[in-house]
């Protein structure tokens, strides 16, 4: 009886002293790999990139890039104005309310987005302005030859030389339903439902700054230095252009070497027959 009590003793000594070399291993390892784990803690907690993860499909009133009878014009016609753009640098506007008065600052916005398209169009800058007007989608929504006509008469005051301008919807009712929701489009631009106008400054999908207006602050002239400011630091100052409509000057003809004088022939005189 002694010896399986000395046996059993053992065996619980045994496995207490594997558990405590498991314990300082498990321990030993823990430390090793602290950095690691906490390198991987700081990576999970580290800031998400602002990212534009939706396309923009938006009714085309007004596109002056092209001629109108360009096939790249797509006035009157359903465009993604981010695929439109790439990866190329893009100042995106997007406004609740269409002006009615020339006056508004939404006019001289569209001014200051196309100079600032005019300046960097050797980087490609894009510019839109999208209206989000519309309660439904485009083809359900019946207010939608109202609102055309408004942006038109806008397009008429602010006369675009580089930014096209479009009509979306602000919300959307699945078919199926009647219970009206946010489009994702308008999410993934960062668009609060209080939010009357919203400015993406963006370059290769990545949001590199964002700002927002409400209806009783509209922007201001701070607004448009702040703006050509950030351009300016994502693409570098403006570079001057040549004038391509100017005619060039032809280079100079190099002066030639005196070449040496032909002496006249002297006629031969006549001789008498």
């Amino acid at each position: 009886m002694k010896r399986y009590r000395w046996f059993g003793l053992g065996v619980v000594t045994l496995a207490s002293a594997l558990t405590g070399i498991a314990q300082e291993k498990d321990t030993g390892a823990a430390k090793e790999k602290g950095p690691e784990v906490a390198q991987e803690k700081g990576a999970s907690d580290a800031p998400k990139r602002d990212e534009i993860l939706e396309g923009f499909r938006a009714y085309v009133v007004n596109e002056p890039r092209y001629a109108p009878n360009e096939l790249r014009n797509r006035t009157g016609k359903m465009e993604d104005l981010v695929c439109d753009h790439g990866l190329n640098p893009v100042i995106a506007v997007f406004s609740r309310t269409i002006p009615a008065d020339a006056s508004h600052p939404l006019n001289v916005l569209v001014a200051k987005l196309d100079a600032l398209g005019d300046n960097y169009v050797n980087r490609r800058l894009g510019t839109y302005l999208v209206f989000l007007a519309l309660k439904d989608e485009y083809r359900k929504d019946e207010t939608r030859d109202a609102r055309i006509s408004e942006i038109q008469r806008f397009v008429k005051e602010a006369t675009p030389k580089r930014t096209t301008i479009g009509l979306a919807e602000a919300t959307e009712t699945p078919d199926g339903t009647n219970q009206a929701a946010i489009p994702a489009q308008v999410t993934s631009m960062g668009i609060g439902a209080d939010d009357d106008l919203v400015i993406v400054l963006y370059q290769r999908f990545i949001v590199v700054k964002r700002w927002k207006f409400k209806a009783d602050a509209p922007p201001s002239e701070a607004l448009l230095t702040e703006l050509t400011g950030e351009v300016a630091k994502l693409l570098g100052p403006v570079k001057k252009r040549a004038n391509i409509g100017e005619p060039r000057e032809e280079p100079k003809a190099a002066p030639k070497k005196d070449e040496p004088k032909e002496e006249p022939k002297k006629e031969e005189p006549k001789k008498d027959e």
